[in-house]
């Protein structure tokens, strides 16, 4: 009983420590409004806001190079490209005030599952180690290499890059498209028959 009272003790002090402090939601939701992938980053998710960063540079690369070529000027791209723009931003605010929440849930975790075990806590380190949350996947390094060969291209505008856009523009996008749609359903179906053998 004795053991139950010192382990509650302890996790009160734990939670009133200032973890809540380090990740304020208001805070990352301002940097975000701000500019958007700022309140990821606040939140030590490096990975999402370097990639909400890098997709509104694309973005307004894309609509710039598009509007700027001598090529014809394809308006209903540029109203897509000029409408996904609000579309990552305020996804980018929705996202980041989601995160703030499992961020901030997973860090006290992390301290109260240190406070209350029986082996010693060597330093601040750990704790800061344990709190830290990491992301992982080649998606993003994949995105980073389209990105930034896409962003050279946008900005040197080499004649070959626009005769393609020109001749295959609308194909190669609609085969994306319809790539990226099978990639989801592949996925969700893959998610259905592991929740039926469960």
């Amino acid at each position: 009983m004795k053991r139950i009272r010192q382990l509650n003790k302890k996790t009160r002090t734990v939670q009133t420590k200032p973890v809540r402090n380090r990740t304020h939601k208001f805070i990352a939701g301002l940097l975000s409004a701000i500019i958007p992938g700022m309140g990821h980053i606040y939140l030590r998710l490096y990975m999402r806001g370097l990639t909400f960063m890098l997709l509104v540079l694309l973005d307004l690369s894309a609509v710039l190079y598009f509007s700027s070529i001598g090529i014809q000027i394809n308006v209903p791209l540029l109203i897509l490209l000029a409408l996904c723009i609000p579309v990552i931003y305020f996804y980018n605010v929705y996202d980041v005030l989601q995160s703030a929440d499992w961020v901030m849930m997973r860090r006290r975790r992390a301290v109260v599952t240190q406070a209350t075990s029986d082996k010693p806590i060597s330093n601040e380190r750990s704790i800061r180690d344990a709190m830290m949350v990491w992301e992982r996947g080649i998606s993003f390094g994949l995105l980073l290499i389209v990105g930034g060969s896409l962003m050279v291209l946008f900005f040197r505008k080499p004649r070959w890059f626009q005769e393609i856009l020109a001749m295959y523009g609308g194909y190669s996008f609609a085969v994306l498209l319809i790539v990226g749609g099978l990639l989801l359903f592949g996925r969700e179906f893959w998610v259905m028959l592991n929740k039926k053998k469960m």
